[in-house]
């Protein structure tokens, strides 16, 4: 009954070092960098959904902000100019977030917003 035993122990520690080595080279998922945009913060098209329009500097002019981080209140700067931190978003995230197709989403650019900043009280 040892020797099974033995045995069996044996087994186990000879498996975790065969799958050791797989587990440590597996790489993590590739987290998106953050990233900031400038623009004014406007209402979305439906309830509590925002976009930031008229965006500073190269890329997208109109960014429609999707999954707001708690703590983040966009709707005390809706007419503001602010400063957007966050990741972007695939279309297919998108769609899912906002219950549409990935095809429509395709031709715009999305973002989960993780803080604002107010630049200022007014927009250009």
């Amino acid at each position: 009954m040892q020797r099974h035993i033995g045995r069996l122990i044996l087994v186990g520690v000879a498996a975790a070092a065969i799958a050791l080595p797989a587990i440590a080279g597996a790489k993590a998922p590739k987290k998106p960098a953050s990233h900031s945009m400038t623009g004014c913060l406007a209402k979305g098209e439906t309830a509590d959904t925002y976009k930031l329009t008229d965006v500073t500097g190269t890329g997208p002019k109109t960014v429609e902000l999707v999954e707001i981080a708690a703590g983040v209140d966009l709707a005390a700067h809706v007419g503001h100019k602010v400063t957007i931190t966050g990741t972007t978003m695939k279309a297919a995230e998108a769609a899912k977030a906002e219950g549409t197709t990935a095809t429509k989403e395709t031709t715009e650019h999305h973002m989960h917003v993780d803080a604002v900043k107010m630049v200022s009280a007014t927009c250009p």
